[in-house]
């Protein structure tokens, strides 16, 4: 990772040269002397495995580099506090001669700091040639880099290779009838690199295992060997769901026999470092309540010896032979393609291949390594590397793996991977946070500079220090659940290097963000009526992208003032519009309509949210007539209109072609949607609920949708009639998911339904009158889920032949259905023997 340091050092020193007025010719002394280190790294880098001097050599270097970093740390901060000083009209006319901040002595401090690290290079540049470091060009053939990795974009990094017997061996264990005993392990053993992962993933995807066992339960056990922890997850597994907030083991273990009850399982603990018996025992003891434990069984995979000793069955996990190394190099290096013969490299990848020892995650790692560069010398010089020579074993292993991070086409790549190793093992990293910690250590930078630390700041901080008014290098700054935090924030507004803001709490957003010209990431903004709290702050704020919620709309006083946002120049992808729940609108008027128009968002916006708009009307923008949101310009995808309670007439937003996903609910007033314009749609799903005077929705001409989820309307209109149902015939090959709800005056499903054949999912709620379902439900033959709730005049099911022919049906959910629920009851309803066959069967 020194060499990213160094490139990025020379990177900084470039840009500061042409920024600063003193230490010009110190920063270039110090540029010259990093460049000529940096053309022997690489030949350090592989070195170090085998030469514990070349080692101690680098850490000398990376400790140099370090200070070098801060001391440009400081080069940039002095540069932003004059910035900022002549800004906001802080500096001083008269400074004291011998004052810490005159410039005079300043500068003499900084250009000492500089000449000391320019002499310690010096020195660690003589020692390398000690070693005889050879010099290895740093500029890459980025377009051949390029063309390579193109060429096997498709190629398939999973195939497994010379494990079909090891398969075979171990499905034919653990599908054999005869073998009674409860809970009956199989450990799979071998040391790091083997694919013993690879074997379990390939055991859990075969159709034998799959037919065997109706539930397959996959946890990484990993060091710690947690029984509670592996509960929850197997809990989780099993429902698809996440535990949230059971605490209680036996709460667990309940749930869990719940939804194992009366099923064999396989269950494969991956990847278990320790063990001790005491656990053991704990976690079988719990599970040997669970299922049928004659037929149900456990695989773990471990290279640790005592640990696989728990099982009944060990499969010890042998080496590949050379020629099925050579089959992964070659598959890695070129896909499906052969080895090109005037390369002359047919030769080196059989010497390279044996030097694998059979290890396949070795040869996985040295394939992918070699489809970067097709040269004869770079192949030679992977075969003759010195990690070769170490004795066997999992070290050996290491060094080469190795090469696969040394040799990464960017250096900052290392730093970021090397970075991740701060988290525990199976640690889920959330992406954008992770970014920002780059950011905050350097590692990636922005174009306009570098930053150098992120605060986040502590639950129980009451105030904020004076101090971080002066954090000009910050660029990443978080304070999430600060509920002790005094409010307002003072000196935010002076970071004008910020990039990324985080808050949890709306209400604590900081004044005058609208300084933070840098600014990229605000999730939120909340309107006040203080002083640097107005929409108009974020008018400055042109960078912004991502996600953008705006709340308390209704402190906006009309079109002019909402336009001060400049939303059209933000180029960001998401947009919630938020206006207070709490106003009573029958009781005030208000320029809400007023405040949309004005709100016009930029053309690449893809999901927006209005929420609790008070308007009868949709904005202009949102129409096919604007020029600018014509349908070929705009590109929105998700739109989503939820508790616009004054909104009426007929909803027309039929500019919107490219939309996708459209949600209207608890809207009091709508009375139509659309009106036949769906057909200048892409929609694949349409979400109507709530709106008690809605009196039409034409779903007609939608090839493409794939769920549709409607209820709510008029009580008087038909649900024929609100759909159209006649011209069901152009959704009935796309239509997924349909969800009807709350229909009081039907008596019995629409006929039309049943020629929906690529339904998957159908939810029939609150139809009170209903009693019966139609046997023309046995054709919807591509159904795998079939909910119901409160039909409380619900007694029977379609006939057994009809729910025979459902064959694909696995999930069957009745709530709140008291007639229903008892015909269906386990055992002693009347309607169990059509329904006993469903794997997966709830009732509450």
């Amino acid at each position: 990772m020194v060499d990213a340091t160094i490139k990025k050092l020379i990177s900084a020193i470039a840009d500061q040269i042409n920024l600063v007025v003193s230490w010009k010719e110190e920063l270039r002394r110090l540029k010259n002397r990093l460049i000529m280190i940096q053309a022997l790294l690489q030949d350090a880098g592989e070195r170090q495995v085998t030469q514990p001097a070349v080692k101690l050599w680098l850490e000398r270097l990376r400790d140099a580099a370090s200070d070098a970093d801060d001391v440009l740390d400081e080069v940039a901060y002095e540069n932003l506090k004059r910035k900022i000083e002549i800004q906001n009209h802080m500096k001083r006319k008269v400074c004291y001669f011998f004052s810490l901040s005159n410039p005079f002595i300043s500068r003499m401090k900084m250009a000492k700091k500089i000449e000391k690290i320019v002499a310690s290079v010096d020195d660690i540049n003589k020692e390398a040639q000690g070693f005889g470091l050879q010099t290895i060009p740093v500029v890459l053939d980025l377009e051949h880099r390029r063309r390579n990795l193109q060429t096997h974009s498709f190629c398939d990094v999973s195939q497994v290779v010379g494990r079909d017997g090891d398969v075979s061996r171990i499905v034919e264990l653990l599908t054999d009838s005869t073998n009674q005993l409860p809970l009956w392990v199989l450990s799979i053993v071998g040391m790091g690199g083997l694919g013993k992962t690879t074997l379990a993933q390939s055991v859990r995807n075969n159709e034998h295992i799959k037919k065997d066992f109706a539930k397959i339960i996959w946890v990484c056990v990993s060091e710690n060997f947690d029984v509670e922890r592996i509960l929850k997850e197997i809990l989780e597994s099993v429902t698809g769901r996440a535990c949230g907030n059971i605490i209680n083991v036996d709460t667990v273990i309940q749930n869990i026999q719940n939804e194992l009850a009366g099923k064999n399982y396989l269950l494969i603990l991956d990847d278990v470092w320790d063990l001790e018996s005491q656990k053991w025992e704990e976690l079988r003891r719990s599970l040997l309540g669970m299922g049928k434990n004659s037929r149900s069984r456990i695989v773990v995979t471990t290279r640790e010896e005592r640990v696989a000793s728990i099982a009944n069955h060990k499969h010890h996990l042998k080496e590949l032979e050379d020629d099925e190394c050579l089959s992964i190099i070659k598959q890695r290096a070129f896909g499906d393609s052969p080895i090109p013969s005037h390369l002359g490299l047919e030769v080196i990848a059989n010497e390279i291949a044996k030097k694998c020892r059979g290890v396949p995650l070795v040869a996985n790692v040295i394939g992918g390594t070699l489809q970067n560069n097709m040269s004869k010398d770079y192949w030679l010089s992977i075969k003759n590397m010195n990690a070769w020579e170490l004795p066997e074993g999992e070290c050996r292993i290491l060094s080469i793996l190795r090469l696969s991070f040394d040799r990464l086409p960017e250096s900052a790549l290392k730093q970021c991977f090397a970075f991740c190793s701060i988290f525990p093992k199976d640690y889920v990293m959330e992406k954008e946070i992770l970014i920002e910690l780059w950011m905050a250590e350097g590692i990636i930078q922005s174009p306009e500079g570098s930053c150098k630390s992120m605060e986040d700041i502590e639950t129980k901080i009451k105030e904020l220090p004076k101090a971080i008014s002066k954090l000009y290098n910050l660029q990443a700054f978080r304070f999430m659940d600060c509920e002790y935090l005094k409010m307002p924030l003072k000196g935010i507004g002076y970071l004008i290097n910020l990039r990324h803001i985080r808050f949890s709490d709306v209400e604590r957003m900081p004044a005058n963000i609208g300084r933070l010209t840098s600014l990229q990431t605000l999730p939120s903004f909340y309107v006040g009526t203080r002083k640097g709290c107005k929409i108009e702050e974020l008018g400055s704020l042109s960078r912004l992208k991502g996600g953008l919620e705006i709340l308390n709309l209704e402190l906006v006083k009309d079109k002019s003032e909402a336009e001060g946002a400049k939303l059209y120049e933000k180029a960001i992808d998401e947009l919630r519009l938020l206006w207070d729940s709490r106003r009573e609108l029958e009781l005030e008027s208000n320029h809400d309509e007023e405040v949309l128009e004005g709100l016009q968002p930029h053309s690449n916006l893809q999901r927006l949210v209005i929420d609790n708009y008070g308007g009868e009307n949709l904005p202009s923008w949102m129409l096919s007539s604007n020029e600018l949101f014509s349908p070929n310009n705009f590109n929105l995808v998700k739109l989503s209109i939820r508790s616009c309670r004054k909104l009426n007439g007929i909803l027309v937003i039929s500019g919107l072609s490219s939309l996708k996903q459209l949600t209207i609910c608890y809207c009091s007033e709508l009375t139509s949607v659309v009106d036949g314009a769906f057909e200048k749609f892409s929609l694949e799903q349409i979400k109507i609920l709530d709106c008690p005077k809605l009196q039409s929705l034409r779903a007609t001409c939608l090839p493409g949708l794939k769920e549709l989820c409607i209820g709510g309307f008029l009580k008087e209109l038909e649900l024929e009639e609100s759909l159209n149902f006649n011209c069901i015939h152009h959704i009935h090959a796309s239509l997924e998911k349909l969800s009807l709800f709350d229909w009081d005056k039907l008596t019995q499903l629409p006929h039309q339904i049943q020629h929906l054949t690529a339904l998957r999912e159908l939810q029939i709620w609150e139809f009170r009158k209903l009693d019966a379902l139609p046997e023309w439900l046995g054709n919807l033959s591509s159904l795998e889920s079939l909910e119901i709730m409160s039909c409380q005049n619900l007694k029977c099911l379609p006939s057994a032949e009809a729910v025979r022919r459902l064959t694909k049906l696995k999930r069957l959910r009745i709530r709140d259905c008291p007639g229903l629920m008892e015909s269906c009851a386990k055992e002693t309803g009347a309607e169990w023997p059509k329904i006993s066959h469903i794997p997966y069967i709830y009732l509450w």
